[in-house]
This record gives structure tokens, sequence and C-alpha cells, in this order.
């Protein structure tokens, strides 16, 4: 996974990473198991709660969260979102950190 590779970037931006994975258990821990993630992961299971309350659930009619990358303030607001059209949606980690330095 890109994010972790560049993790040492982030620490020094001040910057916390949080992953949500929407699979089940068996899927997120294999997730964890492949990538090696350093970064917490939240479970939320088949439970649509976080990712509607992030607007990010059935946005396709599939049923599904879409994949997608927040950055939020301290103060807990939305400040960069980037929202997939499918599973595949990836930002790179040079412009989550690009983002990162537009805010500051």
């Amino acid at each position: 996974m890109e994010l972790q590779k560049q993790k040492q970037a982030f620490d020094q931006k001040k910057v916390q990473i949080l992953a949500i994975s929407t699979d089940d258990l068996d899927g997120s821990l294999n997730l964890i198991s492949k990538t090696d993630i350093e970064f917490p992961l939240l479970f939320t299971s088949s439970d649509p709660y976080v990712p509607d309350s992030y607007g990010v659930f059935n946005l396709f009619g599939d049923g599904l969260a879409s994949a997608s990358l927040f950055l939020i303030d301290k103060k807990g607001q939305i400040v960069w979102k980037s929202i997939g059209e499918n599973t595949g949606h990836f930002v790179s980690a040079e412009k989550v950190l690009e983002q990162i330095d537009s805010l500051n």
C-alpha cells in the first residue's frame, strides 16, 4: 500500500492515517496481512453507517461503499476528499501529500 510506504512523510507532517474496511472480518484480516499496514484499520463489516455518514454508500446503486480518501482536520471537518467510481480507485501518496501542503 503506497500510503504505508510514505508513512514517514505523513508522520513528519503530523498526519495520522486511518483505514476503514467494509469487508468481512476475513477480508479485513487478509488486507492487513497482504499490505503490512502499520496504521489503524477500522472494521465496519457490512454495516453501512460509517460509509453512509461520509456520503459514500450506495452511490452507484450497488449497495457498496465507494473507495474513498478523506483529509480531516483537527476540528473533524472534511477538508479534501477523493471518491472513486469503483473499488480500484487509487490516489497516490504524492497527491495526498500535495493536498496536505496546500492546506497549510
